[in-house]
């Protein structure tokens, strides 16, 4: 295995350049609230945004000149952007210094965090990045950090249950740098960001359009928080109507980093093209010219803060809800909802119970049928219902047994499959379970994309010494984000994942960029061994809407969980080009054909990964088996360098 190890993370080297695989919960299961009348104090914070202090604030920005990140006039920005927060009181401030071409830059981002007074450890952000490479950027973004500045200067005085981080990222335009870094550490830490807001340019209006208009952007993970934000919006602003971008969504700016952490961020800008706007990146971005509509700005930092207030404040619907296949019934739970006096379940829409706790077991489920689970809690002191959690939708199924293995040469078998694209396709020699769509002949998946495929469940006995999954894929699934200088970010991600709970999916390994060659990988799953739950996916996401003319997929083949009797750390594995048992099924003499050059070892394991058999330097011939009892077996054959394993039935 070591060979294969150090193969696979110069792969992961390669692929993700300076990016870890950090294995955060994030919060995909995230949900919001339903606000649907205005909150007096809300409203009169709202009433409290300054036009004139928006204005003061751009200019202070803007006059410093070129605030690039490297410079000296980026660093008296930060100095200036400190004193401000600091000066509002109610704020714990501190500087977040991060690395750039192998230097640590002398400016840094600038972090303002409230604490909250009842869920500290829930965190709500707004962002904006105070560089510009190229002109005063009143617009880009002296704009956007105008409004975190505002925000901040106003919820820093009123008391906020949970607790916001108002922060100004440096290195924006070379490439999310300053950001990455920063949500890179929340992520190691495994900090709950419940929602973050990036504003980034929010002060020009297109002469063209006679209306003021409001727009936001969102990645396939944010769309239940731009749900939510678009309601506060346009129920506190409703006058300057805030609706999602017509022309896709932008991922050049600092919500990228939130999202590619797994954290719902929303891009709140003026603009959806930077092309639009005739100022931008240019010495004429400035008051008047660039931020021609201090109206919008003071909107936009209105509809941000009302969006943060509620959901600083807010009661929030039950979170974190899953549903897990058991042998006779699905297990149903949530997190604890505070001033819940109960739970209502739903099932496919249907109201399923009520309840007091926070899980449930439904025994009314038929193997092979799918179900939605939801819930919905019931309010202590009011009765009334509130927002619905995120829903679980599960195919309720027998556990997979072990080992288990696939060739894709006629079936899918063992997983789960909820979206057309993924199939059995025929690549040359190969049978391959593939995750594209033939349009035009051409094998691909769109941009702005989420998909997941799932093994199904299974469990990994106590008595388990050595487990192992192993799989061959080879992929082409994305594109440096280059036009920006996101040279280490990559715009369409899968990754593996394992979960015990269905509520945090733990990241196994990452795959970005291409290997045109089926290339072998063995995974310990050692750590999950007594685990009675036990599932696997590979999970698809893509930034777009970057036109990307690449072939966009991702093809696995011979895929097996497998006991094995040796330390998978210390032995070598591959894949064998090919297995041949036959007959099969047999009465117990058969033939093995596998055109390896040299000897090999064969194990036979029950179906209860119990080995039965064993022969040492065995050479491609015949092998009587017909000692052992009827019924099903998996046969690995294993040297030094390679490994593979077939079921067979014994008649």
């Amino acid at each position: 295995m070591r060979k294969i190890i150090f193969t696979f993370l110069l792969l992961l080297t390669i692929a993700v350049s300076a990016q870890e695989i950090i294995s955060n919960k994030g919060n995909r299961l995230q949900s919001y609230p339903d606000i649907t009348t205005v909150n007096p104090a809300v409203q009169g914070y709202v009433e409290q945004v300054s036009v004139t202090n928006l204005e003061n604030n751009i200019r202070y920005l803007q006059d410093l000149g070129v605030r690039n990140a490297t410079t000296e006039i980026a660093l008296k920005a930060q100095n200036w952007l400190f004193e401000q927060f600091e000066s509002y009181g109610g704020l714990d401030v501190s500087l977040h210094y991060f690395t750039y071409n192998g230097n640590t830059l002398a400016a840094g981002n600038v972090v303002a965090l409230k604490v909250g007074s009842e869920f500290p450890d829930e965190y709500i952000v707004i962002s904006a990045h105070y560089d510009h490479q190229s002109g005063p950027g009143a617009d880009d973004n002296a704009s956007g950090t105008a409004g975190v500045l505002e925000c901040a200067k106003i919820l820093s005085q009123i008391e906020t249950k949970r607790s916001v981080i108002f922060f100004a990222a440096n290195c924006e335009e070379f490439g999310l740098v300053g950001s990455f870094a920063y949500v890179q550490k929340c992520a190691a830490q495994n900090m709950n960001i419940i929602a973050a807001f990036n504003l980034d340019q929010i002060g020009y209006n297109p002469p063209s359009q006679a209306d003021l208009k409001m727009g936001a952007g969102y990645s396939p993970i944010s769309k239940n928080l731009f749900n939510y934000y678009q309601q506060v919006a346009n129920l506190y602003i409703p006058n300057i109507p805030t609706s999602h971008f017509i022309r896709g969504d932008h991922y050049n700016s600092d919500n990228t980093s939130f999202n590619i952490h797994g954290y719902a961020s929303l891009y709140i800008s003026d603009s959806e093209y930077n092309a639009d706007i005739p100022c931008y990146h240019k010495p004429c971005d400035t008051l008047g010219n660039g931020v021609n509509s201090l109206e919008l700005v003071r909107a936009f930092t209105q509809a941000t803060l009302a969006a943060i207030a509620e959901l600083a404040n807010g009661w929030l619907p039950p979170q974190n809800l899953s549903a897990i296949s058991d042998i006779s019934k699905v297990k149903i739970s949530w997190d604890e909802t505070p001033q819940t006096s109960a739970y209502n379940l739903y099932k496919n829409g249907t109201l399923l119970a009520e309840t007091t706790e926070t899980s449930y077991e439904d025994q009314n489920v038929t193997e092979g049928e799918e179900y939605a689970y939801l819930v919905k809690a019931i309010h202590s002191e009011t009765s009334v219902e509130s927002a619905a959690s995120n829903t679980d939708t599960i195919l309720f199924t027998a556990p997979l047994k072990i080992p288990y293995f696939n060739d894709f040469e006629t079936n899918s078998d063992g997983f789960v499959i909820r979206n057309s694209s993924w199939v059995i396709r025929d690549n040359s020699s190969n049978f391959i379970f593939s995750n594209a769509s033939n349009s035009s002949g051409t094998w691909s998946f769109s941009d702005n994309y989420y998909n997941v495929v799932e093994l199904k469940w299974f469990s990994i006995p106590e008595d388990t010494e050595n487990i192992s999954l192993k799989f061959d894929c080879n992929y082409n699934i994305g594109n440096s984000i280059s036009a920006y200088g996101l040279s280490y970010l990559v715009n369409t991600t899968c990754y593996l994942e394992i979960t015990t709970d269905r509520k945090t999916w733990h990241k196994l390994a990452k795959f970005q960029r291409r290997i045109t060659n089926l290339q072998s990988f063995e995974i310990s799953l050692n750590e999950y061994i007594g685990n009675p739950f036990v599932q696997i996916r590979f999970r698809f996401e893509s930034f777009g809407p970057w036109t990307i003319s690449n072939i966009k997929q991702y093809n696995i083949d011979n895929i097996s969980i497998s006991f094995v009797d040796v330390d998978i750390e210390r032995y070598e594995f591959n894949y064998f080009k090919d297995l041949m048992i036959y007959p099969n099924p047999s009465n117990g003499k058969i033939n093995i054909t596998t055109f390896q050059e040299k000897y090999y070892d064969i194990f036979v394991y029950d179906m209860f990964g119990k080995k039965v058999f064993q022969q040492n330097n065995f050479q491609d011939g015949n092998l009587d088996l017909s000692s052992l009892p009827k019924g099903n077996y998996m046969i690995r054959v294993s040297n030094d360098t390679h490994s593979i394993a077939k079921k067979i039935l014994l008649l």
